[in-house]
């Protein structure tokens, strides 16, 4: 694919060095040689996807060699809409950790996770690089605790905190077992908290112990005890991940009496492989909040403004077949990352913990 100096928007940051030898180049090439066509650009393979949109996943998932069973029916019914909300690869198993953990013995040293931690006085933590090996060992452990606590496949698992590696051990140990998990940001008051988890109902309550911002400590330790009181349905177990040193963040007395323990305390401390749940392409990995009512259907500023402080937030349920196969499309083809890169995504510390799939590439 070259690329004209004319056709230049001047506004641009950065254009590839070699595009032709782009991961999206490597596609186009093998869709015009499977299918017999001449695809001589970006856009035209973009054309191309839209119009075959059973083709170009099925495309998709072989080229990026997703670990489980594509099924032999179709991947979508072409004749019915998107918005019909059609079913996709609907003879598909797979698991999306099991993905994303693929290369813990092929690659045991190569680095899955970089955590940076923001400093504040009486605390500088050093940067945590975590290989392969140690990011699967870790999920292991926690899987099996997780497995011996009573957590099956369906049951909600949940995150309140900065962010962090133990988010991303906790999603994958709760995506190999086959749960869903949901994740609150850790500027969120109790109230913010309660709205979510109210309509989830989490078996399992991850929560750091507090989170650094503009370089000031905050708890969260001690609304912890709210939280709890407040949920009709409470976890059955409340882990705490001790993300800040426990000098800057003392044990409230509020948690006495209460099924709280710490993270080391609740790990397998045995040594053994991770076992992975395969599910259908279409069943739910994770849930999503949105920030409330969008104020749609409002007639008034006044009525909008209202609408936006009753509103709750809303539960967005995504399949896990889903989240894997356009996290590929989005990072591996389109923006051409391969092992070795190193990725961040910088965003308010919510969706920051929207799980990416850059672990396959490592």
């Amino acid at each position: 694919m070259m690329i004209s100096a004319m056709t230049l928007d001047p506004d641009l940051l950065w254009i590839p060095g070699h595009p032709s030898s782009s991961q999206a180049s490597a596609f186009r090439t093998r869709i015009n040689s499977r299918y017999s066509i001449n695809l001589a650009t970006y856009a035209d393979l973009w054309k191309w996807s839209c119009n075959h949109r059973g083709a170009f996943w099925g495309e998709v998932w072989d080229y990026e060699e997703v670990i489980g069973s594509k099924g032999s029916g179709e991947v979508v019914i072409e004749t019915v809409s998107p918005s019909a909300n059609p079913p996709w690869f609907p003879d598909a198993s797979l698991n999306w950790a099991e993905n994303q953990l693929r290369h813990h013995s092929t690659y045991p040293d190569n680095i899955a996770i970089i955590q940076t931690s923001e400093t504040c006085p009486g605390h500088i933590p050093s940067t945590r690089r975590i290989a392969q090996r140690e990011l699967y060992q870790s999920v292991g452990r926690t899987q099996r605790a997780m497995r011996d606590a009573g957590v099956c496949k369906g049951d909600r698992v949940a995150f309140w905190g900065g962010n962090c590696a133990g988010a991303v051990i906790v999603l994958l140990a709760t995506s190999a077992l086959g749960g869903i998990f949901s994740s609150a940001a850790a500027d969120f008051g109790v109230d913010g908290v309660v709205e979510r988890l109210e309509q989830i109902r989490p078996k399992l309550l991850f929560v750091t112990n507090g989170v650094v911002y503009a370089e000031t400590p905050r708890p969260l330790l001690p609304l912890l005890p709210a939280l709890l009181g407040r949920l009709t349905v409470p976890p059955e177990r409340t882990v705490v991940i001790e993300h800040l040193p426990a000098s800057l963040v003392p044990m409230s007395p509020g948690l006495q009496g209460k099924k709280v323990e710490n993270w080391d305390d609740f790990l397998d401390k045995g040594d053994g492989e991770v076992e992975f749940t395969r599910m259908g392409f279409n069943e739910p990995i994770w849930i999503l909040f949105s920030s409330g009512t969008t104020g749609e259907g409002s007639s008034s500023w006044v009525e909008f403004e209202l609408m936006m402080r009753l509103g709750k937030p809303k539960a967005i349920v995504h399949r896990q077949g889903g989240m894997l196969l356009d996290s590929l499309r989005e990072h591996h083809l389109a923006g051409d990352v391969t092992r070795g890169d190193v990725y961040l995504y910088y965003t308010t510390p919510y969706v920051s913990l929207k799980p990416r799939s850059l672990m396959l590439l490592c």
